[in-house]
């Protein structure tokens, strides 16, 4: 199934549910037209918030240290704005222009561990290769333990965007375009409450359902369960 567009969306849920006109845009609407737009919004949202590990997602970041510096901030390692959280998992760190000859994996440690690990006593004033890492809790940055000795390495990894809004009639939706039609048939099952129109809100519920559970199998790492339809 080919990409579909905030208004080819909107303009799909008018079909599915009968209605007779359909919206030429998804900006200055009132009314119906107002509704489907609106519902298309919200189900896509309401997707994206369903999980916060979502594989599509995903998205690669690296970063070269800075001598002595234990704490990057996500502006610092991340510049599109878009950042949800750290997949802990994916984090590795190398000699920077060694070809990932040396490459190791980073271990994830829980803030009040890496603290007293890490920010006590001689260990405030250790400069080394880093081997662990933290998420600060007040900025989400990564701190890194060791602190780095130099500027020679780099850390590189992946996280998890952060839910986008459609706006614009143009917007395509970041899952995968075989999936598009989870966003309609979710906003059906809203048009079906409001409408107390049965049929609707039964196939919306049906079709919204097996694609979602195919949609966690495949974009999901691990057993996951699927979340209310309604």
């Amino acid at each position: 199934m080919a990409a579909m567009t905030f208004l080819q969306l909107a303009q799909r849920l008018a079909q599915e549910c009968g209605v007779s006109n359909s919206p030429t845009s998804c900006q200055a609407q009132v009314g119906e037209m107002k509704r489907l737009v609106d519902w298309i919004a919200t189900a896509y949202q309401e997707i994206q918030e369903l999980h916060d590990d979502w594989d599509w997602q995903l998205n690669d970041f690296s970063f070269t240290t800075v001598a002595q510096q234990q704490l990057y901030t996500t502006a610092n390692v991340i510049t599109a704005g878009d950042f949800g959280s750290w997949k802990v998992d994916s984090l590795r760190a190398y000699t920077t222009g060694n070809n990932y000859g040396d490459e190791q994996l980073l271990i994830p440690v829980k803030y009040e561990m890496f603290r007293n690990q890490y920010m006590y006593g001689t260990m405030r004033s250790t400069f080394a290769r880093p081997a662990a890492f933290a998420t600060d809790p007040s900025t989400h940055g990564l701190l890194l333990g060791p602190i780095p000795d130099s500027t020679g390495w780099t850390v590189l990894g992946q996280y998890y965007r952060k839910p986008t809004i459609l706006s614009q009639d143009s917007d395509v939706p970041t899952l995968p375009d075989r999936y598009h039609m989870a966003i309609v048939y979710k906003a059906m099952i809203s048009y079906g409450y409001f409408e107390v129109a049965p049929e609707q809100l039964q196939r919306g519920q049906d079709a919204y359902g097996k694609i979602l559970a195919q949609m966690e199998i495949d974009q999901i790492q691990g057993i996951t369960f699927g979340q209310p339809l309604a």
